[in-house]
Order: C-alpha cells, then structure tokens, then sequence
C-alpha cells in the first residue's frame, strides 16, 4: 500500500468515526443501555452498534480482514505481511454509559503486527488524532509530537487495569511500586485515548499488561507516527498484548 493509499484511508476511517458518532446520538437514551455487566466493565449498544456501522462502510470500499472487540472477526489473529483493520468502536464503553466524557472511536490500519495508521476520534471533545507511521501525527490536523521529558519523577504516566487483571496483593504491590516513581499517574479508563494523549505531549508515558489488541492499535501507531517509541508482545491470552510507549528519552530510562 502506497502513502497515497494510507493517507486516503485515514480520511475515510476519520470521515466513518464520525458518522458513527452521529448515528449513536441520534438514540442516545437506547445507545447507553447495558446489553452486558460484566464483573469489571460493561457492553452496551453503543458497542455493537458503532462496530456494525464502521464494518459496513470499511467493507464497503476495502476488502481486508477486520479484528474488532465485539465480534472479533478476525479469529486467525494477526497474520505478517497482511493488511488488516484493528477496530474498538467505543473505548471506555463504562464511561460512556454513565456520562463520563472520556471515551472515543478508534480504528487502525496494521501489516501483520506492525502499526501503519490510526485515528482516535474523542467525540465529547470533537477531537480527531490522526497519525501515518514514518509520516506524522495530527490533532485536529495540527502536528503533535510526544514530549521530550526524560525522567520518570517529572512524568506523567497513563495506565489501567484491564478486565483480565490480577487483583491479587502481590501484583498490586509491584504495581504500586512501580507507579510510586512517577510524578502523576492517570487511568483514564480508555487506553486508545491514553495513547492518544501520549502521542501529543499531555502525557509522556503508557504502560499496560494484558490489555487487548484493539484497545491500542491506532493509539500505538499514533505514538510512533509523533515520534514516540513503542514496545509491544503478546501475552497468554488471545489478542491481549503487554504495552509499553513512549517518547525515546523516556523510555530508554525505563527499559
């Protein structure tokens, strides 16, 4: 795929994101409901119903392979040196069915397991992250870039808790420790908007064990396309990944 090639589809998945988000507050009370309670997270309309719309209209232009949450049809996995697109069509499902505004629309493009484009669309705050590996990264079609601070006791780090963690003392103890050295720590409840914010500088580092495939994709081609370095492999479970990103000077004190 030609850069020509990418930058159109990072028009079309920007222009699909928020067509999306329209269609969902046409029946906003209806989009909320709670399909699924889960023990640590929520599934709720909004879920299956952003997924359809974005699915319809990417299949509709392209015939690549499509790994999203809620359906996750892509049930071979990521295969080297194919096309792929890797969708969460709302991170932080939780947040959005009790009013808090800090959720998003994430769809990327991957080769295999290599990151080639993302968009994070925050429609609370009309907000478009938008970025090409190798290329660049925009924010409302400004330039962003990760920020240059290199010490862990002047960052500010974004992390979670994914449903599959380990709420047991000792990891939480180890977790604790960790975190404990940096200067603030955020759990935003969305890691596509996380990365999002590393990727412009708000932030300046995110780390998360056991976090799935497409709660990250267009969030880590985001960092990588502001500059920023990103680390990531997969774990025990499916389509869960350990990730770890970014500016260089950060992460070459952390790592």
């Amino acid at each position: 795929m030609e850069h020509k090639d990418i930058y159109n589809f990072l028009q079309f998945a920007v222009e699909t994101a928020k067509n999306a988000a329209k269609d969902v507050f046409q029946d906003l009370n209806s989009s909320m409901e709670v399909t699924t309670d889960l023990l640590h997270d929520v599934k709720i309309k909004a879920d299956t119903r952003i997924e359809a719309f974005i699915i319809e209209s990417l299949s509709r232009i392209y015939d690549y392979p499509i790994l999203s949450e809620e359906s996750c049809l892509l049930q071979e996995g990521l295969k080297d040196d194919r096309y792929c697109f890797i969708v969460d069509p709302l991170d932080g499902s939780l947040n959005f069915s009790r009013g808090i505004p800090i959720c998003c629309i994430s769809i990327a493009l991957w080769k295999g397991m290599e990151p080639l484009a993302g968009v994070v669309y925050d429609f609370n705050k009309n907000e478009v992250f938008t970025g090409i590996t190798n290329q660049g990264a925009w924010l409302n079609n400004h330039p962003i870039k990760v920020s240059s601070i290199k010490e862990k006791s002047k960052a500010v780090l974004f992390t979670g808790f994914p449903v599959s963690t380990n709420f047991s003392k000792e990891p939480l103890m180890e977790f604790v420790e960790d975190v404990m050295e940096y200067k603030k720590v955020r759990l935003l409840g969305s890691a596509a908007l996380s990365l999002a914010y590393v990727a412009c500088g708000r932030g300046d580092y995110y780390r998360e064990n056991d976090i799935k495939i497409w709660d990250v994709a267009a969030g880590l081609a985001l960092v990588a396309a502001a500059g920023g370095v990103i680390n990531y492999s997969a774990t025990y479970n499916e389509h869960t990944f350990k990730v770890n990103a970014g500016n260089h000077l950060l992460q070459h004190n952390i790592i």
